[in-house]
């Protein structure tokens, strides 16, 4: 049976990690995952996926949260809601791991398949971090949105702030490290079409091994 391999991609804000997932999953033709894990993790906990869109990716706070009262059994009452939508996409993670190889942009998943659920085949993950300076990832924000560079970076830090106590809140590892994943690029020095072609000589040179 061939090995099961994911690649997972952690990504700061601005970096281009999205798009090296999109180039990935377009050129080994296997599923990719970034937002769509809020809508499957809603559908798991049959829960709004409107209202779950706003605690993706945060950490909860114990002293100040919105608790979960509805949905069904695999969505606990009474936690906090961030904490809710992670157990979800964790089950959803895993669920994709078990039927075929994949890419899966943040949501912990580096983290979330190192335990040993009795995949058969064994998944391998291929742990991957995009990062840039930040002049550089100013210029790619505002390519997408209508900002100044004052405003480019104050979103910037708010999401990498967000992402950054998610990560290590659920992980206990350092965000953005290069110690905390198996493959780290600058996409200011490597560029993205480049970065999408080396995972993909990493991932070819996994399932041959």
């Amino acid at each position: 049976m061939d090995k099961r391999v994911i690649i997972t991609i952690g990504r700061s804000f601005g970096s281009g990690g999205h798009v090296v997932g999109e180039l990935l999953a377009t050129a080994l033709q296997i599923p990719y995952y970034n937002n769509e894990l809020i809508n499957l993790a809603a559908k798991r906990g049959e829960l709004d996926k409107k209202i779950m869109e706003k605690f993706d990716e945060k950490k909860s706070n114990p002293f100040l949260f919105e608790g979960n009262y509805s949905g069904n059994q695999y969505a606990p009452k009474g936690e906090p809601m961030e904490d809710v939508l992670y157990k979800l996409q964790s089950e959803v993670i895993k669920n994709i791991a078990a039927k075929s190889d994949a890419i899966i942009v943040g949501r912990c998943a580096d983290f979330v398949l190192e335990e040993d659920d009795g995949y058969e085949p064994k998944i391998e993950v291929i742990s991957v971090f995009i990062d840039a300076p930040i002049d550089s990832r100013i210029q790619r924000v505002k390519s997408y949105f209508d900002f100044d560079d004052n405003q480019a970076l104050k979103f910037i830090k708010k999401r990498d702030k967000q992402r950054k106590s998610y990560y290590e809140s659920h992980t206990k590892r350092k965000w953005a490290n290069k110690e905390s994943y198996g493959f780290f690029f600058d996409s200011s020095k490597t560029p993205i079409n480049d970065i999408a072609r080396e995972v993909k000589n990493i991932y070819d040179n996994v399932k041959k091994g």
